[in-house]
């Protein structure tokens, strides 16, 4: 009797490792570089939000960033469809790619990666955490949790399995990122407001 409880007590544990593991992956920010490992993301020089967003009413952008949206045409020629296909790292690679970008991967564990993203304009190269999960759901929730863990500046995008932590950042840097690489039109972009995480809409998104 006590060997039966002792076998469902491991696979249990084994289970709820694997989620810290996971999640820790996720919220353990560390440095981009081992020469930056003190900086968060800055855009130099900063462009204007407007060049990327609008207030959900359709005027400009306003310091309220849980009114805007990302701009109308922003995603034009991007699959929007939402997918639940299983991915793996080298879709958003694939897409980065595309969009002129340079990448490098970092590979610490089977379901981590790290991707070193230059050339989009800030200041120094940025480290996203792409965190391979079993589901859309799965990868969405912990996105969720891993940003309100870091608070304000924290912010992310999700799609299908695939979570991804970017650095933290000024919240209108982190839009105007977002925008200008068009990873808000790869996965669901979310970032910190207040006392939540709210999604930015405008771009890819998933029912």
């Amino acid at each position: 009797m006590s060997s039966g409880r002792s076998g469902g007590s491991a696979e249990v544990n084994a289970r709820w490792a694997r989620r810290i593991a996971i999640l820790l992956g996720l919220i353990g920010l560390s440095g981009l570089t081992s020469c930056a490992s003190n900086h968060t993301m800055r855009i130099l020089p900063t462009p204007s939000l407007g060049v990327v967003a609008r207030h959900r009413s359709g005027g400009p952008p306003t310091a309220d960033l849980e009114e805007t949206r990302f701009r109308a045409g922003l995603c034009d020629g991007e699959d929007l469809r939402p997918q639940y296909t299983p991915l793996d790292e080298a879709s958003l690679v694939q897409f980065l790619q595309r969009q002129r970008l340079d990448v490098r991967i970092e590979r610490p564990r089977a379901d981590l990666i790290y991707l070193n993203v230059g050339g989009a304009g800030t200041q120094y190269p940025i480290r996203l955490r792409v965190a391979i999960l079993r589901s859309a759901d799965e990868a969405g929730r912990e996105l969720y949790e891993a940003i309100l863990q870091h608070g304000r500046g924290a912010w992310g995008v999700h799609r299908s399995n695939l979570a991804v932590l970017g650095p933290a950042g000024d919240p209108t840097d982190d839009v105007i990122y977002a925008g200008t690489t068009k990873l808000a039109c790869w996965g669901v972009f979310t970032m910190a407001g207040g006392d939540d995480a709210v999604v930015i809409p405008g771009g890819y998104r998933e029912l």
